[in-house]
């Protein structure tokens, strides 16, 4: 409990001092900030990011290529665990015992969408994707055994969640993946 409330607290004051610094000082009037308003003036390109999801231990990538002319930003992401296990239950086909077994899965999950700058730093973005769980288990009669594996094949996913874009074009993002009811944490650069 107590890391995680140190990780928390980590996290806050990069946010908070990254804010701070990223917007107009304070005591510079409008006409003397040399920094663009709005973050499509700064003529960024692309904003790429390493990605993770807590807890399901997801990692991946994630890419926003940003369109001055139109003020929006084109959202990809593309993560994968590694092999990863959980507890399967067994049924008695002849009888009523049950019998659990521990087995590998892996997915895979895509997801796109579209991204707004509100700020010269701060977006907003949202998407949809798709996730793929394949579980290593071959579900054949084994001692008289039938065993259930849940959730596997192609499931529907919504993402969506929050990018700070610093002005030293650091790049930090927070989200929530819907599938797995995850936190998405990303660190980057932007171009």
């Amino acid at each position: 409990m107590k890391r995680k409330t140190f990780l928390f607290q980590l996290l806050a004051f990069i946010v908070l001092s990254q804010t701070a610094w990223g917007q107009v000082n304070f005591f510079t009037n409008e006409e003397q900030d040399s920094l663009a308003k709005n973050f499509y003036e700064r003529g960024e390109k692309i904003t790429v990011l390493a990605v993770t999801n807590v807890p399901s231990l997801q990692y991946g990538a994630t890419a926003f290529i940003h369109n001055a002319e139109n003020k929006a930003s084109y959202f990809f992401e593309l993560k994968t665990n590694v092999s990863r296990r959980y507890v399967i239950t067994g049924e008695e086909l002849y009888g009523d015992g049950i019998r659990q077994k521990e087995v590998a899965y892996t997915t895979q999950s895509l997801n796109t969408g579209f991204a707004r700058g509100f700020t010269r730093n701060w977006f907003v973005y949202g998407g949809f994707g798709v996730v793929i769980k394949n579980t290593k288990f071959d579900n054949q009669v084994e001692d008289n055994f039938r065993y259930h594996i849940p959730n596997n094949g192609v499931w529907f996913n919504i993402v969506g969640g929050a990018m700070y874009v610093a002005n030293n074009n650091v790049s930090v993002l927070a989200g929530l993946d819907m599938y797995d009811r995850s936190i998405t944490l990303g660190l980057g650069y932007t171009w």
